[in-house]
């Protein structure tokens, strides 16, 4: 699916490596002819954009077998962060397994999402395989390819990268296994009806209910929360931001006028962006 008329095509994409990692594979998809940039972590990845305007990001947010990306959310609720969200991506994440055909499968490497999103698999196909947890899944296709009597799970695309078999194909397929991502940038979105999402930094007052009263003018104005998450303050014991994602945006009286009124009562929030949320792929 080719970018949207009005969302540029960057001239550089950043994305959690290494080459064949999910982020590298949908970086691929999103944007087919732009230049990618490998990065060793997440961090890497919102320091390079902090100096790159003319670049954009992918980081990964939420797993549906494995939950929030925590190393995503505080960069995010940092308040030295410049960035905005300006896109939220659906990965689709069929897994194969990949070795050498009619070779024993001794070990099978992985990453530990996909071990745990296959357990029930494993057991049954594969119980006497050691598992090894390895950085990514790219890294452990390249350590399968590079053993004997080794497999790994991951994306089938690894399996030409490497000179591996794909063995079986897909991997618990009928259990859900969704990815989400961000696409970052500099600069944010204009305010319109295409922005559905809105993701927010909410810091409250220390005091008992503060989070329920934050959320009821949310409720009220019939505005659904989507994510959230408390991560501690750095430097200041037994403080915590709330990571937080609704649907709407300011651009919406009701989302607007719910806003205020939780300022009003002493909540802090910062925007970080209102972006659309629809576009899904598949590896």
């Amino acid at each position: 699916m080719p970018p949207p008329a009005d969302s540029p095509t960057p001239a550089l994409v950043a994305c959690l490596g290494p080459e064949g990692s999910f982020s590298h594979l949908l970086a691929g998809m999103r944007f087919p002819n732009t230049p990618v940039r490998l990065m060793a972590g997440i961090g890497e990845v919102f320091d390079f954009l902090a100096d790159a305007p003319e670049a954009q990001g992918i980081v990964p947010i939420e797993n549906s077998s494995g939950g929030f990306i925590i190393d995503t959310v505080d960069r995010l609720i940092d308040e030295r962060c410049t960035l905005r969200i300006i896109e939220e991506l659906t990965l689709d994440v069929r897994l194969a397994l990949l070795g050498r055909a009619g070779a024993e499968i001794a070990s099978i490497h992985s990453h530990a999402m996909p071990f745990f999103h296959c357990e029930e698999w494993l057991a049954a196909n594969y119980p006497r395989a050691r598992r090894v947890v390895e950085a990514s899944t790219a890294k452990a296709a390249e350590k399968a390819a590079s053993l004997q009597s080794a497999a790994a799970i991951g994306p089938r695309q690894n399996a030409a990268l490497h000179a591996l078999d794909i063995l079986h194909f897909p991997i618990a397929g009928e259990v859900p296994n969704i990815t989400q991502f961000y696409l970052l940038a500099r600069a944010g979105n204009a305010p319109g009806p295409a922005n559905n999402r809105t993701a927010l930094v909410v810091e409250l007052p220390d005091r008992p209910g503060s989070l329920c009263r934050f959320l009821t003018p949310l409720s009220e104005a019939a505005i659904n929360l989507k994510r959230l998450e408390s991560r501690p303050i750095r430097g200041q014991p037994n403080k915590y931001r709330f990571y937080i994602e609704i649907e709407g945006s300011p651009a919406e009286a009701h989302v607007r006028a719910a806003l205020d009124q939780a300022r009003a009562d002493g909540a802090h929030l910062r925007s970080l962006g209102s972006y659309a949320s629809g576009r899904r792929f598949e590896s």
